[in-house]
């Protein structure tokens, strides 16, 4: 895990779907959706970018440390009892993550999906800026809470749904935080393997194969590789997500699919 102290020119960071980390220069910001606060630009220069690469696990201690994404995709996981891990919540551009907002498990970290670049801030290095301090405490705070609402819709799908729908929900998110919309057509890629999406899913991977076979029957999807997909219709695909409505009102881009 590689750090290095960010430069006055690397102070815009970009949007990642329809996520970003928005700055008092961002001219759209208040049209990007999920809102969040924002962060100064002098904050974010006080933070260190931190880079990950794809399947690297970070080592995270103390609750000094904020990491803020700035891109790519991690996922929150812990142990689950002997060699396996649990996958837990997905990390997008903007969210955060600290020891003190995730759950007392035992090996709980993240680890990046993709290459990714994070900032670490720490807390005590504000102790002398109490503005800064109050604008990142409030950022964390509707971060953690925007973190908290899709938490508690992934445990209603796996406590309600059948195994079909969650993995057409899971599609449908990941496609509306990184995918590349076009009308009602999207294309994403796919960084977790089979076997995590069937971990993060509840289900058997050999099930989850079954499903994706069959929505692509469907024509609500189809494949490129082992690593991408294209969603055909969004309209098409939310007809497989009793959910649809709070997952697209929690991960955004409702406007570009008419909702």
């Amino acid at each position: 895990m590689k750090s290095q102290r960010m430069s006055p020119s690397k102070m815009a960071l970009p949007q990642a779907g329809s996520s970003t980390i928005e700055t008092e220069t961002s001219p759209d910001s208040a049209k990007l959706r999920p809102r969040a606060s924002t962060i100064s630009d002098t904050l974010v220069r006080r933070g260190v970018v931190v880079k990950a690469r794809r399947r690297q696990r970070l080592t995270i201690s103390g609750t000094d440390q904020v990491f803020v994404v700035k891109n790519g995709l991690l996922v929150m996981s812990a142990n689950a009892g002997s060699d396996r891990r649990q996958l837990l919540t997905l990390h997008y551009p903007g969210d955060v993550f600290s020891m003190d907002l995730a759950p007392p498990l035992d090996g709980i970290g993240l680890v990046a999906m993709t290459d990714s670049d994070l900032i670490r801030i720490r807390r005590s290095a504000l102790d002398d800026f109490p503005e800064e301090a109050r604008r990142f405490d409030e950022y964390v705070a509707e971060s953690a809470l925007r973190l908290h609402a899709r938490a508690a819709l992934h445990i209603a799908r796996l406590a309600s749904l059948p195994s079909e729908p969650r993995v057409a929900a899971f599609i449908l998110e990941l496609a509306l935080r990184s995918g590349h919309v076009t009308n009602d057509q999207v294309s994403c890629d796919l960084p977790l393997s089979r076997c995590e999406i069937a971990d993060y899913l509840s289900l058997n991977a050999d099930t989850l194969s079954r499903i994706m076979t069959r929505l692509k029957e469907r024509g609500a999807i189809a494949t490129v590789g082992r690593s991408r997909t294209i969603v055909k219709s969004i309209k098409r695909l939310c007809e497989e997500v009793p959910v649809c409505a709070a997952t697209v009102a929690l991960h955004g881009q409702g406007e570009k699919i008419g909702q």
